[in-house]
């Protein structure tokens, strides 16, 4: 659609890579430093910020540079959501309880993935049949954009969800010592460390 080389096209996707694994890296930094409630919140914020970036660059003269950065936005974005949702789904569980935790989390992240995958590709094509030409390319263009601005506003439900998420409320442990939430969420980040 937008004409890339070879190379571009590598870079577009190396992009992504290096911004989710510096994002996984950063996570840890800012759970111990902020929380997991607001790094959450933070990632969530910054993957929306990347995805209405990203929709700038979809134009049929699009720039390179501006869909590699709302690239890089996302993937940074992505790589601290995903290490704090699963710290999020594991803090103030049970040890025992660990298993099923990570399991229905990881179920939901399969449902919404299909699901919005579905929703966004079905935005993406609509008016594009019938086109050939640089009118094909103009409509592609258009319905990534629209695709990606959807994507951006979808993600602000979460947002709400990650400000919901308690702060600094003592637990009791399964052995029944009173914890904090905070030495629970180092527990499920050094836990969701090893898993991702």
């Amino acid at each position: 659609m937008l004409g890339f080389s070879a190379l571009e096209t590598g870079l577009a996707f190396l992009g992504p890579t290096l911004a989710i694994t510096a994002g996984n890296f950063l996570s840890e930094k800012l759970v111990h430093r902020f929380g997991n409630r607001a790094s959450l919140t933070g990632g969530t914020l910054l993957n929306a910020a990347g995805a209405a970036l990203l929709a700038r660059g979809f134009r049929a003269d699009g720039s390179f540079l501006t869909v590699l950065a709302g690239i890089v936005v996302v993937g940074l974005g992505m790589g601290v959501t995903y290490e704090c949702m699963w710290i999020a789904a594991g803090t103030g569980e049970a040890e025992e309880e660990q298993g099923l935790a990570s399991g229905v989390a990881s179920t939901a992240l399969q449902i919404g993935t299909a699901t919005g995958i579905a929703v966004l590709v079905a935005v993406a094509n609509r008016g594009v049949d019938g086109r050939a030409g640089q009118a094909l390319r103009e409509a592609t263009a258009a319905g990534m954009r629209d695709a990606t601005f959807v994507l951006a506003v979808a993600l602000l439900p979460a947002v709400l969800a990650a400000l919901a998420l308690p702060r600094g409320k003592a637990r009791l442990v399964a052995a029944g010592a009173p914890e904090s939430r905070e030495q629970s969420e180092e527990e499920a980040a050094r836990g969701a460390g090893q898993v991702s």
